[in-house]
This record gives C-alpha cells, sequence and structure tokens, in this order.
C-alpha cells in the first residue's frame, strides 16, 4: 500500500524559475542526487547521509494536438524522471507548480519504499491544466487537490493534473474500484470547498463524522476521494 501523503503546502519559494518559449511543448526534468556528506535529521527519514537533489530541465516543442500522445512516450526515454504538459496559454505559475508538484509526487510519495506497488515507482505525467485525453483509452487524468501560499501566509487549495496509466491507477487505488471520474471533475470546486473547511476545523461532525474518521486527523487528498467517493461526493456538493 503507497505511504500515505503528508500535508504540502507549495510557496512561490518552492516554484522553480522557468524560461519558457511562446508555445507549446513538454517541460522534461530529470533529477540527480547530490550526496553532502553530513548526518541526515530525523526529518529527512534518519538516513545516514543527507541527499540534495538537482533539476535538469529542458523544454521540447510539440503542437497541442500531439501534447498526450509526446508525453507519453517521452516519459519512457532514458534520463527523464518527470513531464509537464505545458499550454503557452495557461495562466502564469501553472506550469511551475506543475512541475514542483511532480518533484513532490515522484520523489516523496512515491519514492521507493517497501510495499510500494512497482507500478506507481514509475515516472510521472503532470499539467497545470485539464489535459485533453481524448482517443486515449489506455490513460486516466486525476484531479490532485494541492495547497499553496503566498507572501501574506493566505492558504488556498488548487488542482495539479496528473496523467496515468491504467495500470497506475488501479495500483494508486490499492483494491478499490474504479470511479466516476466524471463525477469527480464535477464535483471539483465543491472538493476544494470541502478540503478547505477540514483544514480550518469548521467540518460539522453530525453530518461529515464518516469523512472525519476516515481522515482521523489527517488531510482530504485525492486518493481518498477516489478510493471513497460515495463518502466524500455528497459532501462536497453541500459544501
Amino acid at each position: 500500500m503507497p505511504p500515505p501523503a503528508t500535508e504540502r503546502i507549495f510557496s512561490s519559494g518552492d516554484l522553480p524559475l522557468l524560461s519558457l518559449p511562446g508555445a507549446d511543448g513538454l517541460i522534461t526534468c530529470q533529477w540527480t542526487h547530490e550526496t553532502l556528506g553530513v548526518p541526515s535529521s530525523m526529518e529527512d527519514g534518519g538516513d545516514a547521509i543527507a541527499e540534495r537533489r538537482r533539476a535538469q530541465v529542458g523544454f521540447v516543442l510539440v503542437e497541442p494536438a500531439w501534447l498526450v500522445r509526446a508525453a507519453a512516450e517521452q516519459v519512457r526515454s532514458p534520463g527523464v524522471d518527470a513531464i509537464v504538459l505545458h499550454a503557452h496559454a495557461s495562466p502564469p505559475g501553472r506550469s511551475a507548480l506543475a512541475l514542483a508538484f511532480a518533484s513532490h509526487l515522484r520523489n516523496v510519495l512515491r519514492r521507493p519504499a517497501p510495499g510500494l506497488d512497482p507500478r506507481l515507482g514509475n515516472n510521472v505525467v503532470t499539467a497545470g491544466l485539464r489535459p485533453d485525453l481524448a482517443g486515449f483509452s489506455d490513460l486516466v487524468r486525476v484531479p490532485h487537490l494541492v495547497t499553496i501560499t503566498d507572501g501574506t501566509g493566505a492558504v488556498a487549495d488548487t488542482i495539479v493534473w496528473e496523467i496515468m496509466t491504467g495500470g497506475q491507477f488501479d495500483a494508486w487505488l490499492d483494491g478499490a474500484p474504479r470511479p466516476d471520474q466524471r463525477a469527480i471533475e464535477a464535483h471539483l470546486p465543491g472538493l476544494l470547498r470541502l478540503r478547505g473547511l477540514h483544514r480550518s476545523g469548521r467540518l460539522d461532525h453530525r453530518r461529515a463524522g464518516a469523512l472525519l474518521d476516515m481522515l482521523d486527523g489527517g488531510q482530504l487528498t485525492t486518493r481518498l476521494i477516489h478510493r471513497f467517493p460515495r463518502v466524500v461526493l455528497p459532501l462536497a456538493a453541500a459544501a
């Protein structure tokens, strides 16, 4: 079973500085590890030697209609750990956030660990905007709820998309049946509100007791939503 997700709040300091052309394409990334030679803290997992990740980022021009197909091919290439679908018309910072979240997905949430399904140890494809998967029956788009903050300390939630293969999606669900993706996408505004209400402690235990018991003090994650949509979606509709 994949390890539980922990709260991660992305600030402007977490976003990579990208110099991108005014065109659609793919951002490619490979992370290399640099050994620092000093003992790591317990927050680093207690490893004997601390490591720092360095990113090698590239850009490949791709016609918009071919972005998904090209990403599915590129992510299997040697020297590529993550792909971000970039639309030049997207709001500023969306692709940078998608790349920062890709790093969090691959290097934290799905880093190799005992019990982790090997299908989830693969490289990741993310996008700041909802990708069009028409014609790709073997792929699934997953909307991740991501927490961001600005310089004032205000916190908000947004969506970063991940594209998975069917095998990755089933492994991520960890035995749960596939949910109705269209229903989940239709409830995204309510799910973002529900996540905010939970963070601020404003969920009514009389109505949301089952969900609060499932969360057990943790955050409302996309994975939990996909595994237990019958519990979560009615609350999102009323949020």
